[in-house]
């Protein structure tokens, strides 16, 4: 029907091309999600089987969004292309001589008795020989090195990445045979290499930053992206696993139909699967998670390192991921489901309470003037009924971070905008000059040369000390809020945060009986073991699930409203339904006049059905 058609032309390019670009720590469940993604026909858990902690995953109108989702992604589903970005560091990898390759896995591990000869000698007997893959290291240096070269056809486009995928598996298990944890330290030190100077160099540390090579490999993901849709018309694909906010910005900005979607496990079972599965010791997992924050010190870290929890920041969607029970993937199966139909057909439903009080939270936190990090709360009653908004800021009358300057504090003297200590201490006057002369001659190309006034004090006095902020927490200024224009009472209500609660926040919460805290950002610090682990009244600490920020408009605003979109189906019965009356009236006609016999008017009967 004509106007079937027209509907399904409305949605053509969302059902044509998608991309998923998964992020999340290390044992999150990252490579399980893209598995699921993968599947021809995944079959998607029933309400009855999706239980965490004895409690329904999905409750109240959420259980129904869930049927709806469901029942459309089964009808609509697409396996997913799959590309591993660990494969592609393989491909780099397999690019190096023998004893190169071996020189940078004993330079890129903590383990002292790791010797060079020991490592050739493994890798000589293992699948880096292996003729088939000799055949391919031939290819990979034109694939990556190349810009011109593009991957045309689909049985080499499937054969060298299978090529490779199968080289990672194989060289993962070689790895941590030789030391337990090997593999995760030479993939991420190799990411690095790759990130700094545009190859796999064991010298990588010591040689010089190169910013054309930030880019590297989302160039190299980009090529297969780019073959894989010359040759096939409808393309899902997805990415295992974005860990450098700069990677994932340079999907978010060449595609639209780009989703971050972050993998978040629970600590304690994310832990017992690195050392039960991955063998993994604490220290290891403790380094793994020190790298992945961004902690663990690397020459220009922001562009080179990974940075797990500035992907998780800016992902688009949240998905939760127990990993309690190994072969229980229903929640984060069922997630994939709500959230790929979503994808597909924008606006199916409407989002979740959780979903709606995160995305204020998170748009409010565009109004912070702080200039290191932005943040928003809201502080919700016992049935999501908002009470307050928050960001963190300074206090109401003073001049944010962001509006004050360098230049400002040194030649100007206005009261209100910098404080009496600014204007007339000796010592913080010099380092500001000293400041300013560390940007002297630098084209700032008109950007307002800001400062952050703590940063500044606790240089001064040669210590850290965050009492110095000038900025409110936002979860502080939405408490704050409340008792300023009025008061009401927010025991048994909710804390949403952008981040997650600090200590002193965590405390105010629970000062006012907040019953429940969600936030975004899954390293807390010791605010889940410590602030909030003890006494009678606990908040729940839960970690948020579901689409914010860009990916809830794209996601949950409507293509066209869904009621013309009904009628679309219900117009097209309709004339359907006129043009057989019509037909069927006028075989009666002819068979009135005598010009048609019984037999042929049931021929005709039986072709309009």
């Amino acid at each position: 029907m004509k106007n079937s058609n027209a509907l399904a032309n409305l949605f053509l390019e969302r059902s044509k091309f998608l991309l998923i670009g998964l992020t999340g720590r290390t044992g999150s469940g990252c490579t399980t999600a893209a598995n699921i993604l993968r599947e021809k026909n995944p079959i998607f858990p029933e309400i009855s089987d999706l239980r965490y902690k004895g409690e329904s995953f999905y409750a109240g109108l959420d259980a129904r969004r869930y049927d709806i989702v469901k029942k459309y992604a089964a009808e609509n589903w697409r396996p997913f292309f799959y590309i591993k970005v660990s494969d592609l560091i393989s491909a780099y990898l397999m690019t190096l001589t023998l004893t190169d390759l071996s020189k940078f896995i004993v330079e890129s591990s903590t383990h002292d008795d790791l010797r060079i000869s020991g490592v050739k000698k493994r890798i000589r007997n293992g699948v880096y020989n292996d003729a088939s893959m000799r055949r391919l290291r031939m290819k990979l240096p034109r694939i990556l090195c190349e810009k011109s070269y593009e991957v045309t056809r689909k049985s080499e486009v499937l054969r060298v990445l299978a090529g490779v995928k199968k080289f990672t598996e194989i060289f993962k298990q070689e790895l941590d045979e030789i030391q337990a944890g090997l593999y995760v330290e030479t993939y991420q030190a190799a990411g690095n290499s790759i990130r700094k100077v545009g190859a796999v160099s064991s010298e990588f540390k010591c040689r010089p930053f190169d910013p054309d090579k930030v880019f590297e490999l989302p160039k190299a993901i980009n090529k297969f992206i780019k073959s894989v849709r010359a040759v096939y018309e409808e393309s899902f694909i997805v990415i295992d696993a974005i860990r450098n906010p700069y990677e994932a910005r340079f999907f978010k900005d060449r595609y639209s139909a780009f989703y971050l979607v972050s993998i978040n496990a629970p600590d304690e079972d994310r832990e017992d699967y690195l050392s039960s599965i991955r063998k993994f010791n604490k220290d290891q997992i403790k380094k793994i998670d020190d790298i992945e924050s961004g902690k663990y010190p690397v020459e220009n870290d922001d562009f080179v390192s990974q940075n797990v929890k500035k992907c998780i920041e800016i992902s688009d969607i949240h998905l939760f991921n127990p990993r309690n029970e190994r072969d229980n993937n229903n929640i984060l199966k069922s997630q994939l489901a709500w959230y790929v139909a979503l994808m597909v057909h924008p606006g199916l439903i409407s989002p979740s309470s959780m979903e709606r009080v995160m995305q204020i939270a998170y748009t409010a936190k565009t109004n912070s003037g702080c200039i290191s990090r932005q943040v928003g709360a809201v502080v919700t009653d016992s049935d999501s009924s908002i009470k307050a908004v928050g960001w963190n800021d300074v206090p109401h009358g003073q001049v944010p971070c962001a509006l004050r300057s360098v230049e400002g504090v040194i030649r100007s003297f206005d009261d209100e905008v910098y404080s009496e200590y600014e204007r007339n201490n000796k010592e913080f006057r010099e380092k500001i000059i000293e400041v300013s002369g560390w940007y002297e001659g630098a084209d700032l190309k008109g950007r307002n040369l800001s400062y952050c006034f703590k940063d500044v004090k606790n240089s001064v006095d040669g210590k850290g000390n965050q009492v110095h902020t000038r900025s409110l927490h936002a979860e502080e200024n939405a408490f704050l809020q409340i008792s300023k224009y009025g008061g009401m009472s927010v025991q048994g209500g909710s804390l949403f945060t952008t981040a997650s609660p600090c200590e002193l926040c965590a405390k105010k919460a629970f000062q006012l009986g907040v019953e429940r805290i969600v936030y975004i950002d899954p390293y807390p610090g010791i605010t889940k073991v410590h602030v909030l682990a003890n006494g009678s009244l606990k908040p729940k600490l839960v970690q948020f699930r579901g689409a914010v920020g860009r990916g809830y408009f794209q996601l949950y605003e409507q293509t066209l409203p869904y009621k013309d979109e009904l009628e679309y189906f219900e117009n097209g019965g309709k004339q359907e339904s006129g043009r057989k009356k019509d037909i069927m009236s006028s075989i009666e006609t002819l068979e009135k006049e005598g010009l048609i016999n019984s037999e042929e008017v049931a021929s005709f009967m039986e072709k309009i059905g």
